[in-house]
């Protein structure tokens, strides 16, 4: 059986550091898959993706490599379709693609992730990778309702030590 768990959110809110401390406690021994995104960008200190060049991104989405794939921020982001295993597949992904994988799993559990509006400023105006203008239209989307089957929401508004805990737990109930 092929469960889905897809982790969404706005940009900041802690998605990757979340999947990153339940990695460390969650392993394929268990069951668990933590199913790696490609990206045109190259991951940053808090991601575990696959960089690929946008060409080669092209190519791969024209031959069904995907079964998901978009683009957000001047990137393109997809999941490999072989990449999906038996067992618990958690997949950090696009909320406006939920229906992708809906549509094609029959157990699939969307969890959102969200952070009062206060900490998520501060925290993309500390990663420095966008204007103010950026920031502001980040902010603005990410107060939008997600449509999903199955949704969950996630506050991750704790220190980090008190909230993975929190986020493995949900996991392991999904």
């Amino acid at each position: 059986m092929k469960k889905i768990i897809l982790i969404v959110g706005p940009s900041g809110v802690g998605k990757d550091t979340l999947i990153r401390c339940a990695k460390k406690e969650l392993s394929e021994n268990d069951n668990y898959h933590f199913i790696n995104r490609y990206i045109t960008r190259k991951a940053d200190e808090n991601e575990e993706n696959y960089f690929v060049e946008e060409d080669a991104f092209h190519l791969l989405e024209k031959n069904d490599f995907f079964i998901s794939s978009w683009n957000a921020h001047k990137n393109f982001y997809g999941i490999a379709k072989n990449n999906i295993l038996e067992g618990i597949n958690i997949i950090s992904i696009s909320r406006d693609y939920i229906k992708d994988f809906e549509e094609y799993y029959d157990d699939v559990t969307t969890i959102q992730v969200t952070l009062p509006k206060e900490i998520l400023l501060s925290r993309l105006r500390e990663r420095k990778r966008e204007t103010e203008e950026q920031i502001m239209l980040r902010l603005k989307r990410a107060y939008t309702n997600i449509r999903a089957k199955k949704l969950v929401t996630f506050d991750n508004k704790e220190k980090i030590t008190k909230s993975s805990k929190e986020f493995i737990s949900l996991l392991k109930k999904c």
